[in-house]
């Protein structure tokens, strides 16, 4: 990845470094003025400032990379978080004086940093992309409400970061690499095999383009992802005799469950009008819209007939809508990289501007208010 130390990456690189710093210092400001104290979880770390990273989903990853899966007395639900993020930060932890909880942190913010340095170069290279449009696909990375979760002990950044590695590598036609890479992205998040999806739907694009007779030998490399899933769930297997383990610990653990997307609708009205407090109705309200507005982006990449990037986030979507809880998806929207590439290419003109100014400001907004629920513990998902 030669491409990666030319000078206009490194620099998005370098400017998301320091919007994470800055970010991290405004969660630490704003939990001190709101007198936030120590943690009281099991698995916090026990330093005041680092624990302001870790939050809710994060301990589940802490206690994975300290105990593995299903240590004796707890047979549910840690299997519901796939082994790719905590193994890293058990890997990484000895360059943080053996704190897990601070191998996560590092472990997101250098992913962060890399996945906008790929998004970058991803934008730039697109046929109707080019360094403006570059530049505003990493500011909108950058303002996304939820950023806080790029810098805190969560998998959307190193899974951003991998997804965007093997979609590059791909254009590229490094088919056995982009392979390699997706299935490490499988082992972050399941959403990888969605991602492996896509593409395939490229290498057949790239297939018919070329007018090759039958495939190469590279197409193999479009099944590592689910390999990778498939090792995971034999893992499961071993440790529970069930082969359905990790959904099964999504029923229980979340009453997460599979259902018609009029169903799934109902169901997130249902607990927006149910919602016992101001701060989790914001919460479900930007599920919701977060969802919508996914769809939205899905018909603009099938309007700019993006059939890669519409396969993975149509299904990336739509299981999300397809499902009893739509909780998290403003979160799950960081991966979400083809709408990144499809906002920041469209045709520009004045309405054009005046529209990504007014939608970067809001965002902006979203963002420090999304901050200060994380800062003071209020539910963000």
């Amino acid at each position: 990845m030669t491409d990666l130390r030319t000078s206009p990456a490194v620099r998005a690189g370098a400017a998301f470094l320091a919007s994470r710093l800055l970010l991290a210092l405004t969660v630490l400001a704003m939990a001190a003025v709101a007198g936030q104290g120590a943690v009281d979880h099991e698995w916090a770390s026990g330093v005041w400032w680092l624990d302001r990273f870790s939050a809710w989903d994060s301990y589940h990853f802490v206690r994975i990379a300290t105990l593995g899966y299903l240590p004796p007395g707890l047979d549910c639900c840690d299997q519901a978080f796939f082994p790719g993020y905590p193994l890293l930060m058990a890997a990484v932890s000895p360059l943080t004086g053996g704190s897990v909880t601070g191998a996560g942190v590092l472990v997101s913010l250098v992913a962060g940093v890399v996945a906008a340095a790929l998004l970058w170069r991803l934008v730039a290279d697109d046929a109707r992309g080019g360094p403006v449009a570059a530049r505003r696909a990493v500011l909108l990375l950058t303002l996304a409400p939820c950023g806080f979760f790029l810098t805190a002990v969560y998998t959307e950044a190193l899974f951003l970061a991998l997804a965007l590695g093997a979609w590059l590598l791909a254009t590229r036609r490094h088919w056995w690499w982009a392979g390699a890479v997706a299935a490490l992205a499988s082992g972050v998040r399941v959403n990888g095999l969605f991602l492996a999806a896509g593409l395939a739907v490229m290498y057949a694009v790239q297939w018919h383009h070329d007018g090759r007779p039958r495939p190469r030998r590279d197409v193999l490399a479009l099944a590592l992802p689910a390999v990778s899933v498939a090792a995971y769930m034999a893992h499961l297997h071993s440790l529970t005799g069930s082969w359905d383990a990790w959904r099964e610990a999504e029923q229980r653990g979340w009453e997460r469950s599979t259902a018609t997307p009029w169903t799934g609708i109902a169901s997130a009205w249902q607990a927006l009008v149910d919602s016992p407090d101001r701060w989790l109705a914001a919460s479900r309200a930007a599920d919701i819209v977060a969802v919508l507005l996914g769809v939205v982006v899905c018909v603009l990449l099938a309007r700019q007939r993006r059939w890669p990037e519409l396969t993975y986030l149509a299904l990336t979507v739509g299981v999300v809508v397809c499902s009893t809880l739509w909780v998290s998806a403003p979160r799950y929207a960081l991966t979400w990289f083809p709408a990144y590439l499809a906002v920041a290419t469209m045709r520009d003109g004045t309405a054009y501007r005046r529209v990504y100014a007014v939608g970067l400001g809001l965002s902006a907004a979203l963002l420090v208010g999304a901050t200060w629920a994380a800062a003071t513990r209020h539910w963000v998902a």
